[in-house]
């Protein structure tokens, strides 16, 4: 198909995405008004003997509503999280590849819809109350499984476009179109047999187990959404060995689980904090402090860099983001200071990598939900190891240009003034920072009431900068609902994946196959920690810590090992992933914000030394798991 074709497509299409748009615009909005009350109710147990009575499940159910309805923008606009492993194999026509995607998501997003509605028949049956207020909840459940349903009718209206514009311009009789095509089907259809052959009730669990995960590989590698490949593969699997309706009432469970999950509705709300942050400049105020005060030594406006990475990073929590605006913001300076491109390059892709360790973070929430750990423990183990990866990376910088003084020009004068002046605008992100992590530090704040204070301050600060729109508002909103909507996509497979996995017996077949007796530890951990930098290359963050966790968990759990400390040491990995040659992915995102000016070997050669840090940061964090529990331990008395 041309791309003419694909233009008028779109334009056709415009309708669709208009009608997401608009949906998750209004229930962003009320996330909004729900992250209001939450303050309210903060201020009244704060100030006054009183609470927002059974707000806390009341705020619950707005949470379905919200992510039904946002979740329309990541089908619509097929953004769901993918891998391209066998791209070159499929060839340069990706058209066929993406009709059979779309496919799939229109499949796994009307189950999704499905569950939904009949989770609102069995509240309705069984006469569903909220626990305080005494509110039904059959009503909540239908105007989600409506707002969700609507959606999937206008992605399958999109999807059928697509497929008519195929036959009626003859897009399949382009150079390129069968061999996409024969690839993709020809995966799928080898996936199919494996199922049907081994997942059944004639195999034993462990190769049930090892097919399942074979054949969840092998529809990634295809391209198809890792969210979408975990659930049909997931249902599918529950379908064959236990029945359909089994299937179906695993996927409302956990349908409704995820949309409810009072901790996963920090993950919009953090990203909201993030996306107000860029626009009302915070990422601009604490480089400037960075500069100020560090912009007179050699090599220092790669350490405000980074610092300044960490420090957003943890306001945005996304490491592609971070890597975005601070390659944008701190290249240019860097350049226009003489400083070399493989050093000005290499600090901003490496420091893009410290959003996902350096607490609030999104993944470290996914995380904890799954395994059944606190969020807000969590957090504090995560503080000393992102610390740590921040002087590691500074101190990789201080090596380097002593080592190598044509990487940074030379030392200029330090100019106090100048410096108090940037320290004194930066109070922005200092007073976010300390309401949102001192909140959850002190005991004062759960995870989703820091997050709601969080995203309305940064609201706030975006609404009073100025030339902050409306316009920028919806950005804002959209940018949220399509990144909330693939975490929730993936999260929801990859519970449905485990609810099949945990059938299986997964722990027990693990710990037969590595026996724990007679293998040494630090070998286990070694294979562990090889396999995550190797997994970290190619995978999103969050997709290799959920694909992973239930093949993983149980060894960790059966050498008595923390989990928590276990997440921090993932985390860690699959970032270092990131910047590792081939496919680091944060290269590529500094490859695309600095275009043709710098070859990719010369991003690769400047997060070298950073690399070097997180090596020796890996190292001491899984010899010495105190590094990482003991911030925990002394905030818990313990």
């Amino acid at each position: 198909m041309s791309s003419a074709t694909i233009a008028g497509i779109s334009a056709k299409a415009d309708w669709e995405d208009q009608f997401c748009k608009v949906m998750a615009w209004a229930v962003l909005t009320l996330l909004l008004v729900v992250s209001a009350g939450t303050l309210v109710d903060i201020l009244l147990r704060a100030f006054t003997p009183y609470t927002v009575r059974g707000l806390f499940e009341l705020n619950g159910l707005f949470m379905a509503i919200i992510v039904a309805g946002l979740s329309g923008l990541v089908f619509v606009r097929h953004l769901n999280i993918r891998m391209d492993v066998m791209k070159a194999v499929a060839g340069s026509n990706q058209h066929a590849v993406r009709l059979v995607c779309e496919v799939a998501e229109v499949l796994v997003f009307g189950w999704l819809a499905t569950a939904l509605l009949f989770r609102a028949l069995d509240a309705q049956e069984y006469g569903e109350k909220t626990m305080v207020v005494g509110w039904h909840t059959a009503g909540w459940w239908a105007a989600a499984g409506l707002l969700m349903s609507l959606a999937v009718l206008t992605v399958l209206i999109q999807t059928l476009k697509h497929w008519y514009a195929l036959f009626k311009d003859r897009g399949y009789a382009e150079p390129g179109f069968w061999r996409g095509a024969l690839v993709t089907l020809g995966t799928i259809a080898v996936c199919v047999a494996l199922t049907a052959l081994f997942i059944n009730d004639d195999n034993s669990p462990g190769m049930q187990a090892g097919m399942a995960f074979l054949v969840l590989y092998l529809l990634i590698a295809a391209q198809i959404p890792i969210g979408v490949s975990l659930l049909i593969v997931g249902v599918a699997s529950l379908a064959l060995t236990m029945g359909g309706e089994q299937a179906l009432v695993v996927s409302q469970n956990e349908v409704g689980r995820a949309l409810t999950s009072m901790d996963m509705a920090a993950i919009p709300l953090f990203l909201l904090m993030g996306n107000f942050a860029t626009w009302a400049g915070l990422s601009g105020d604490i480089f400037n402090s960075g500069t100020a005060l560090l912009g007179s030594r050699r090599g220092g406006l790669a350490m405000a860099s980074v610092l300044g990475c960490g420090g957003f990073g943890a306001i945005c929590g996304s490491s592609i983001a971070t890597t975005a605006t601070f390659g944008k913001v701190a290249f240019v300076e860097m350049e226009r200071r003489n400083y070399a491109h493989s050093l000005a390059a290499g600090c901003i892709a490496a420091g893009g990598t410290l959003g996902a360790l350096i607490p609030p973070s999104v993944v470290l929430i996914v995380y904890c939900v799954v395994v059944e750990e606190s969020i807000q423990i969590a957090f504090q183990a995560a503080l000393i190891p992102g610390v740590l990866a921040l002087t590691m990376y500074v101190l990789a910088i201080f090596v380097s240009v002593r080592l190598k003084p044509s990487l940074a020009p030379d030392v200029e004068e330090f100019n106090w003034p100048v410096a108090r002046a940037a320290l004194v605008k930066a109070w922005r992100p200092v007073l976010l920072f300390a309401l949102v992590l001192g909140g959850l530090y002190g005991g004062m704040f759960t995870t989703q009431e820091a997050a709601s204070v969080g995203a309305l301050l940064a609201f706030v600060f975006a609404v009073s900068t100025k030339g902050f729109t409306l316009e920028k508002f919806k950005a804002s909103l959209i940018d949220t609902a399509i990144n909330a909507g693939a975490i929730y996509v993936i999260f929801i497979g990859a519970n449905i994946f485990a609810s099949f996995m945990s059938f299986t017996d997964i722990a027990q077949l693990v710990l037969s196959i590595i026996d724990l007796e007679t293998m040494p530890k630090w070998l286990i951990l070694f294979g562990l920690v090889v396999f995550y930098l190797l997994l970290g290359t190619v995978f999103d963050t969050l997709a290799a810590v959920l694909v992973t966790t239930p093949l993983v968990v149980p060894l960790i759990i059966g050498m008595d090992y923390d989990l928590i400390w276990w997440g921090v040491v993932t985390l860690s990995l699959v970032e270092i992933g990131m910047i590792t040659p081939p496919l680091g992915m944060n290269v590529f995102v500094m490859r695309s914000v600095v275009g043709d000016r710098l070859p990719l070997s010369t991003i690769f050669r400047g997060v070298t030394p950073f690399l070097v840090a997180d090596l020796i940061r890996v190292i001491l964090l899984t010899s010495f798991p105190i590094i990482t529990m003991w911030l925990p331990s002394v905030l818990s008395g313990n």
